[in-house]
């Protein structure tokens, strides 16, 4: 069964080949690692802990400019994916974690 993961910057980890050991280093995914995935801390994860809320869509200060400059400064399409994440995560909050799941593996299968 495929562990479907999505996280509290609505990164959708169940593609990744580190989530359950399918490569070094292993890693769980960010709720069950308390934001602590195997690259090291999640500011994202750490700052909707501080809000008390599941999932940054849930948040009142949502969109704001932790979620918006939230990337990888190496990669070269980090901007667009905070962006992604950032639609993922308002879908998310109006309907759910469910359909949001669905939107995004519709999205990876217009990817391919």
């Amino acid at each position: 069964m495929k562990i479907k993961i999505l996280n509290a910057c609505g990164a959708y980890c169940t593609d990744c080949p580190n989530l359950g050991g399918k490569k070094e280093p292993a890693c769980a995914g960010c709720v069950q690692t308390q934001g602590k995935p195997w690259w090291g801390e999640c500011a994202l994860f750490k700052c909707a802990s501080e809000h008390n809320v599941e999932y940054c869509g849930q948040c009142d200060e949502f969109p704001c400019d932790t979620s918006t400059t939230h990337f990888d400064p190496d990669n070269p399409v980090g901007q667009r994916n905070a962006v992604m994440r950032i639609g993922i995560q308002t879908y998310r909050a109006k309907h759910g974690d469910e359909k949001a799941i669905e939107l995004v593996e519709k999205m990876r299968t217009l990817e391919t």
